[in-house]
């Protein structure tokens, strides 16, 4: 894996183009000129998301942690179903 893409930065990153792809939202119902930018944030939403969950998982098959650390990836891992799974639900509506 990219040793400079953390779960930290994926967890930020998928959160803000979440909260983008949110407020782009009411602005694509309107006009449909906003399209490729929602469908954009909507990607990088995704891609957050799966690679959160790709992370944790390869961290807690790889490493032996204690039980804190074990609570930590098990939110990762929740967060990242958050991010993955509503926006590849959407993005599906569009290919």
């Amino acid at each position: 894996m990219l040793s400079f893409w953390t779960i930290q930065r994926a967890a930020g990153t998928g959160t803000l183009s979440g909260i983008a792809a949110l407020f782009l939202w009411p602005a694509y119902a309107a006009w449909e000129q906003v399209e490729p930018v929602f469908v954009a944030a909507l990607a990088l939403t995704a891609f957050c998301g799966l690679s959160m969950l790709a992370i944790s998982i390869h961290d807690l098959a790889t490493r032996k942690r204690g039980t804190i650390m074990r609570r930590v990836r098990a939110f990762d891992i929740v967060w990242g179903c958050l991010l993955a799974g509503p926006t590849l639900a959407v993005l599906t509506d569009f290919f």
